[in-house]
């Protein structure tokens, strides 16, 4: 029991650490400090599989700050981010699959990651799946809709760093 006791203040210490690097990231991505949020963000993104922080990479690939811009980049952390919950990288995945913007164009799975992100209560999901429906067939629908309820069951829920603690 004793051992246990140090290795759990620097779990702690070490939490606290990541979130407050985490914040400085952003922090530093907003104030155009790209090179300093990329390293804030990358360590993250990468050992810690920070969904936040996947997410900002995404951004940041998309819009070329302080990297060189790649859409496909950019997809590849949005969906890293989506797949752990994050209703705005799901939306923004959404809008890359209708636009065949770094994947292929897609509106069945345009469909589905919008209709996760408004699971998630994201209003931008919303308007997505009324786009997407209304380009898709009655049976691409049918299919829409059951990737939709894979993806609501599979990536639905909140990134636990996020979740309320009961």
């Amino acid at each position: 029991m004793r051992r246990s006791v140090p290795l759990l203040l620097l779990l702690a210490l070490t939490a606290g650490t990541a979130r407050a690097d985490f914040n400085d990231g952003v922090v530093a991505l907003m104030m155009g400090k790209y090179e300093q949020a990329l390293q804030t963000f990358v360590p993250l993104a990468e050992t810690s599989d920070h969904a936040f922080a996947q997410y900002f990479l995404g951004r940041m690939y998309a819009a070329g700050q302080g990297v060189e811009k790649s859409s496909e980049t950019a997809a590849g952390w949005y969906r890293k981010a989506a797949e752990k919950g994050v209703a705005d990288a799901q939306v923004r995945l959404g809008e890359m699959y209708e636009n065949g913007d770094g994947v292929p164009a897609d509106m069945e799975y345009a469909y589905g990651w919008y209709s996760v992100a408004a699971h998630l209560g994201n209003p931008k999901g919303n308007e997505g799946q009324e786009r997407a429906i209304g380009a898709l067939s009655a049976s691409e629908r049918v299919e829409a809709e059951k990737l939709a309820r894979e993806f609501i069951k599979q990536y639905g829920n909140v990134p636990k760093s996020t979740a309320r603690q009961q």
